[in-house]
């Protein structure tokens, strides 16, 4: 896989590491207490560990067998976090402030610096990293994908503090469900799917996305509520109802019947185009 990606995009660097900024004040780390921040994590086919720099000096290799990783920082301010190449996956699961006796629930500052090209999942990595309190959670804009993630599944669900725009999707991703839901900062215009999309399920769910909706690709099969609550939009790259809910795309998992599973509570000139029943002949009233 490593020679495919290297002769496919000879022109262009792969990037080996995956990195994020994590950033502790006072509260997230109090004197003479610590904050822990847990990941669930798989290393690629063929490795027994992922290579991981906190960033606070401490370097180790993390072990296949232990799903569940963790790291306790015991100093606000912020760190570069590192995964090495033989990472597949990770997702952000909990994160504890332990000081004084007590233990509470925080969420310090995150922003995602690079995906890794070897990287092939970013499902539900960053999903609801939401801080309660100002300035907390997930901020900044979206960073480009890395060239091997097959699936974007809920990547960046529920994060409101995200803005754009929207960078174009990696050449291998195919399932594009949740990505962007509920990311209600989220603006920008929306990029062409990929070329081997299969799912969009929800992608852009009670988003800011504005502009016009790109055409779907031949493979993608499911687009339930994928524009759901996007008033920002104008429109589509077609007015043909054929080409606007193919019949490949009627009656699949989920039973998607009529443009309300994919345009409903949208912007009305994006409505209008589509039909009352899928695939069918009588225009929306």
């Amino acid at each position: 896989m490593i020679a495919a990606l290297m002769q496919m995009f000879a022109c262009d660097p792969l990037k080996e590491e995956t990195i994020f900024d994590i950033e502790f004040d006072e509260i997230e780390i109090p004197e003479g207490g610590q904050c822990q921040v847990q990941f669930y994590i798989t290393p690629r086919a063929g490795f027994d560990a992922v290579g991981v720099d906190w960033g606070d000096g401490t370097k180790q290799d993390w072990p296949k067998s232990q799903y569940t990783m963790w790291h306790n920082w015991t100093s606000p301010g912020k760190y570069r976090v590192k995964f090495d190449k033989r990472l597949k996956w990770f997702r952000f699961t909990e994160c504890w402030t332990s000081a004084n006796g007590r233990s509470y629930a925080s969420r310090p500052l995150l922003r995602p610096v690079q995906w890794g090209d070897f990287v092939e999942s970013a499902q539900g990595t960053y999903c609801g990293w939401t801080g309660s309190r100002e300035g907390r959670g997930i901020r900044g804009g979206i960073i480009p994908w890395g060239k091997s993630i097959t699936t974007t599944f809920c990547c960046y669900e529920r994060n409101p503090n995200l803005t754009g725009p929207i960078p174009k999707w990696g050449p291998s991703v195919t399932v594009c469900d949740g990505t962007y839901q509920y990311c209600s900062g989220l603006v920008g215009k929306i990029p062409p799917w990929p070329k081997k999309a299969e799912s969009c399920d929800q992608c852009y769910t009670s988003t800011g996305v504005t502009g016009t909706i790109p055409a779907w690709p031949e493979t993608m099969t499911s687009a339930r509520m994928c524009y759901q609550d996007c008033k920002g939009l104008t429109g589509a790259w077609t007015d043909d109802p054929d080409l606007l809910m193919p019949e490949r795309m009627n009656g699949q998992e989920g039973s998607v019947t009529d443009h309300d599973y994919v345009v409903k509570d949208a912007s009305e000139g994006l409505r209008a185009l589509f039909y009352e029943d899928w695939g069918g002949t009588r225009a929306r009233p």
